[in-house]
């Protein structure tokens, strides 16, 4: 298999596992389970953070992916082209379905599902990748 598609197909691979966390950022048992909360950065946080609570990784997870969120939208929400997948973003944390933030955003769920989402998981990745890259 040529570098490039594996490439592609372990990014892809780590957006459906951000999309399944940011669906269950609510319950900390399900992030605590996602593989999401195995990654070293994950763990050291936990350990340094939250050892006293239950279900440190869950709730280290819970952290950065909230953390990653305000970070996009800070930083792209008076965007034109990004407000959109801003939105979605940070209606997905608060457990709106896509049905419902297609509601809110005025726009067809089938519109929403492929456009937005798409693009505000390419954020979000992004986003998560860099934290660790830079050490958190």
């Amino acid at each position: 298999m040529p570098n490039s598609r594996r490439k592609y197909n372990t990014y892809n691979k780590l957006e459906k596992r951000i999309d399944h966390a940011l669906k269950s950022i609510g319950d900390r048992s399900e992030l605590s389970r996602s593989p999401l909360a195995d990654i070293d950065y994950i763990g050291k946080l936990a350990s340094h953070r939250y050892s006293g609570h239950l279900m440190p990784r869950g709730l280290a997870l819970h952290d950065v992916l909230l953390a990653c969120v305000n970070k996009i939208s800070k930083e792209l929400d008076d965007e034109p082209g990004l407000s959109h997948a801003c939105n979605y973003l940070q209606l997905l944390v608060k457990g709106f379905s896509c049905k419902e933030i297609s509601r809110q955003l005025g726009l067809s769920r089938e519109h929403v599902s492929r456009v937005y989402r798409k693009k505000a998981l390419e954020l979000f990745t992004e986003e998560f990748l860099s934290r660790f890259r830079n050490g958190g």
